[in-house]
């Protein structure tokens, strides 16, 4: 009967543990919003990200990058090959490269429900420095003000390195925040 039990109660914490990992890790006072070239540069409701479980499948290669989140949101975008009519150019392991404008992307963070009153577009200084969750498809510009050898500034947008299906992803941590571009199955 003892053996039963244990093994009763230990099914249940297993259970329980399972669940927290399925839970969305939102915000309760903050929206954030993924925006870029793709969506005019607004808080529009197309662009409102969505609070996600960690363990979600969308994030699963990179989970090892979101240790200790605290909120993770997600948004399912595509960035176009097609010409936007303007560019950014980033020296990048010493390599200059053109980027269409089709491929910028930022975030806004706002008060819950209120798209209108922004605390911050990321990355900027007001944000912080933002982590690049996903290295090989978004490139960040370096944290600060000055452009040191054409790698841009801290108000300089993250651009995707090649068009295509993502997932945005945002995630805030205990005094850091994250952003990154996951490659999406094509639909």
């Amino acid at each position: 009967m003892k053996k039963v039990l244990v093994l009763v109660l230990g099914l249940i914490l297993s259970i329980a543990l399972v669940g927290c990992n399925n839970d969305p890790l939102a915000n309760a006072e903050k929206d954030y919003y993924g925006t870029g070239q793709f969506n005019g540069w607004d808080t529009v409701t197309e662009g409102k990200m969505v609070a996600i479980a960690k363990n979600d499948e969308r994030v699963s290669s990179i989970k090892g990058e979101l240790r200790g989140v605290e909120y993770l949101y997600l948004l399912d975008i595509t960035l176009s090959a097609e010409d936007a009519g303007w560019g950014v150019t980033y020296k990048i392991d010493s390599v200059e490269t053109v980027f269409n404008g089709n491929l910028t992307v930022k975030f806004i963070r706002t008060a819950i429900d209120d798209p209108d009153t922004r605390d911050w577009w990321a990355p900027d200084p007001a944000s912080g420095e933002i982590v690049n969750l996903t290295p090989d498809t978004l490139y960040i510009p370096p944290f600060m003000e000055e452009n040191v050898d054409g790698a841009g500034t801290w108000v300089d947008n993250p651009v995707a390195l090649v068009a295509g299906h993502y997932y945005f992803v945002v995630a805030e941590f205990d005094g850091s925040r994250a952003m990154g571009l996951v490659t999406a199955p094509v639909v």
